[in-house]
């Protein structure tokens, strides 16, 4: 197996319909059947970012059809995720997806609270925890992707105020869109290397 590295998941990376271009809603979908089968990828979340998902995730891929495979199994995963936050508050949890293979952690809201990114450029709740999750699992790995469709993340965030914060941590972060080739080579790198292990 290659070296695990971490992913943070911003809802906008996983929907690949709206209002967005035919070249990003083809990227999602790539997205979803890359993540599927790589098994050497964790994948996090916070308690709160899980409400945020079971709110928004299923309504907006309700529509549409076929779902890449990553993203249906994970709309059967939410309501065990949700259980899972809702019963064991302030512990970190660790839920293996069975059909695919990826790992997925989720973490306890105090370590995520411990970063502070609200003067960082972002002005939703949603986006400030997606960055706060990737700051928190910094330290874990060597490379961290906080991945995301949204125009005013990719563009907004302050990146010298956020280095010059949380130095160690921020230097491993990349936010990336869905289809930005070099992240996507990436994937696709990690896929081979695991499918010759």
């Amino acid at each position: 197996m290659g070296s695990l590295f971490g992913l943070v998941l911003d809802c906008s990376s996983l929907v690949p319909c709206g209002e967005k271009s035919e070249e990003m809603k083809e990227a999602i979908r790539q997205l979803g059947s890359k993540l599927y089968n790589l098994n050497c990828v964790i994948i996090y979340f916070s308690p709160h970012l899980i409400k945020v998902y079971y709110t928004i995730i299923p309504k907006e891929l309700k529509n549409h059809h076929p779902l890449p495979p990553f993203q249906a199994n994970l709309l059967r995963l939410l309501p065990e995720l949700v259980k899972i936050t809702s019963k064991s508050r302030g512990l970190l949890c660790n839920v293996r997806q069975t059909e695919g293979g990826i790992k997925f952690h989720i973490l306890e809201t105090s370590r995520v609270e411990y970063y502070d990114v609200n003067d960082v450029g972002l002005i939703e709740e949603e986006d400030k925890e997606v960055l706060r999750i990737a700051l928190a699992i910094a330290s874990k790995h060597e490379k961290v992707f906080l991945v995301t469709a949204d125009r005013h993340f990719l563009e907004s965030v302050n990146q010298n105020k956020l280095l010059r914060r949380y130095h160690s941590e921020g230097q491993k972060i990349k936010i990336v869109a869905p289809n930005d080739p070099n992240f996507m080579n990436f994937l696709t790198t990690q896929c081979k290397n695991n499918a010759s292990t």
